[in-house]
């Protein structure tokens, strides 16, 4: 029996949260000015509401 030792499914799952972390991180600080600056041009937020 090999239950004595983590199977290939933790680490797979450890690897992969750790990679998923890191891709966050990386993104949300470096992509972050950038889509704060485009996704929300200056008064395109009044210019967009409904007239009724």
């Amino acid at each position: 029996m090999k239950n004595n030792k983590p199977s290939l499914w933790m680490f797979a799952a450890g690897a992969f949260a750790l990679l998923a972390m890191a891709a966050y991180l990386f993104f949300a600080l470096t992509l972050a000015d950038d889509w704060k600056s485009t996704t929300v041009p200056a008064g395109k937020a009044e210019a967009t509401q409904s007239p009724m």
